[in-house]
């Protein structure tokens, strides 16, 4: 976008902050100076838009959202044209998407149950309105620093009254979160939602997508082909109530499927209407109540004595291994430091941190063998002797794949440390967004291995600045429009180059070091 003041837009929204830019819209956060408050500003050059189908699109979210006036739905605070530009104020919230709270993985079990309870209310407002969201998903619900719950971004949003500008059967949405009519393409009423829904509540209470694969198309695959006892297996960890809940959420055949989100509520023990507070869950009888504190104390009691047998019982299950099953003890801790990838070595390796292992399942389905003693002459008796175990902690990028000897293991987040047999190991990082990185490291009995491998500093970060504005090109790959800062790049010999009507083009090459930060300025020569 050019064209457009960098103080004051529209006569009466004072910028503070670029939140990203293209060529045909932006999102500003600003200062709103009739309210006096911080907004969320979008915006979009309508005369750059060649789909006027998109266009529709913007005007339909704000139309759809300034009737939407629910505690759990971001408010529109105005919308309008100003010469060639269509804008949308929005509130402003203090605090994050709930995506970035997922990759922090602090909230309680009762936070994301009042989570969950919220974003149901919020669809069951939208769905009374007859609104379909369409793209329900963790980037596109906010929450605020006291954990309340707000549903953005109606772009893709369907309303009855529409002309149906976005076509109802058309495929839209964010592949790992549509339901299996979203991705036949079948036309979609308010069970769709629910489906998403549950999605990012499974995902709020196990830290994963359960659809999520290796591209579009496995993942549309999984959404039409997955197992529901499979799925219903991941839950065994949440109270009775909110699994049965999840599970009927969840159901492939939409007429399986709650009809409202008022059903859901109504399963849980909640009205629409009260407020939302943070319970404890009985898992005896699957009742949600609000417990004396000292009912909790005892509660808290409970499960720590629990924690402590499944502490015990993950000890039993080493991966990596096809040797006898080893019974290691903690060792002391040690503080660990987050080190770069190339000061990855032997050196590096730490104390123990936890002496529980991971949950998962061996590679290669190996199982360690029973320790075998001989019995038949207490004198002669021998004991094969154990192997020794030891724990690999490795904490990456998210998204990064995690190859132990040539065989993909995890896929960042990983949740526990791995129980690894004593030994060498090679291991392999690999990320789209970065360099492939190796190394190797050795485990040692009743030790954990922790490695921190930050692949920023495998990248080098470029700002590019110009006057007057232009469009900057990577190795032919268009980047956006200036002002640009901090674009990612993978070091190489690069070719800049920027581009603005009635101005001579700008091109160079730079080569570009791993971990440099560079600040390009750029001035345009008139032709």
């Amino acid at each position: 976008m050019n064209g457009l003041s960098t103080e004051i837009l529209f006569e009466k929204f004072q910028i503070i902050e670029v939140l990203k830019k293209d060529e045909h819209a932006a999102v500003f956060l600003a200062n709103h100076i009739y309210l006096s408050k911080k907004i969320i500003l979008k915006v979009l050059n309508t005369q750059k838009i060649s789909d006027s189908t998109l266009v529709e699109r913007f005007k339909r979210e704000a139309k759809i959202l300034a009737r939407l006036d629910s505690q759990h739905i971001i408010k529109v605070l105005d919308f309008g044209m100003f010469k060639e530009y269509f804008y949308i104020s929005f509130e402003y919230i203090e605090g994050s998407s709930l995506r970035n709270l997922l990759k922090k993985n602090e909230l309680t079990e009762e936070q994301k149950y009042n989570l969950s309870v919220q974003l149901l209310k919020g669809l069951y407002f939208a769905h009374q309105n007859q609104i379909i969201h369409r793209d329900i998903k963790p980037e596109n619900i906010f929450i605020d620093a006291n954990l309340n719950l707000k549903i953005g971004d109606f772009g893709l949003a369907l309303s009855a009254e529409d002309n149906f500008v976005t076509n109802p059967y058309s495929i839209v949405g964010t592949p790992s979160y549509m339901s299996p009519e979203q991705v036949r393409g079948a036309k979609l009423n308010a069970q769709s939602d629910l489906f998403s829904a549950g999605v990012v509540i499974y995902e709020l209470f196990t830290g994963k997508n359960p659809f999520l694969k290796e591209n579009v198309s496995l993942t549309l695959n999984e959404i039409m082909v997955f197992d529901e006892d499979e799925l219903a297996k991941e839950l065994s960890n949440i109270g009775q109530e909110l699994k049965s809940v999840l599970i009927r959420l969840l159901k492939k055949n939409s007429k399986d499927r709650y009809t409202t989100a008022l059903e859901a509520l109504n399963d849980l023990g909640v009205s629409v209407d009260q407020p939302t507070l943070v319970l404890n869950y009985d898992d005896r009888n699957g009742k949600r109540k609000l417990w004396p504190i000292a009912f909790a104390i005892v509660a808290t009691a409970i499960v720590i004595s629990f924690g402590l047998y499944i502490v015990k019982a993950f000890r039993e299950t080493p991966l990596l291994n096809n040797q006898t099953q080893a019974n290691p003890q903690t060792e002391n801790v040690k503080k660990d430091t987050a080190i770069a990838p190339e000061q990855v070595n032997q050196n590096n390796l730490t104390k123990p941190l936890i002496d529980t292992a991971s949950q998962q399942k061996p590679l290669n389905n190996q199982q360690p063998e029973q320790i075998k003693t001989q019995q038949n002459n207490p004198d002669q008796s021998t004991v094969s002797k154990p192997p020794a175990y030891g724990w690999f902690d490795v904490q990456s990028n998210e998204g990064t794949k995690i190859f132990i000897n040539g065989e993909l293991l995890e896929t960042e987040p990983v949740q526990k440390p791995i129980m690894l047999q004593e030994g060498d190991y090679t291991l392999k990082l690999t990320n789209p967004n970065y360099p492939v990185y190796d190394t190797t490291f050795t485990i040692k009995g009743k030790e954990t291995t922790k490695l921190y491998i930050n692949l920023n500093s495998l990248v080098a970060y470029i700002d590019v600045n110009s006057n007057p504005w232009g469009k900057v090109y990577f190795n032919s790959s268009y980047k956006g429009e200036t002002p640009l800062r901090e674009l990612k790049v993978v070091p190489d010999v690069i070719r800049v180059s920027l581009r603005h009507e009635g101005y001579q083009d700008i091109d160079t090459v730079i080569n570009v070091k791993k971990g440099d930060r560079l600040n390009l300025r750029f001035r345009f020569k008139s032709n």
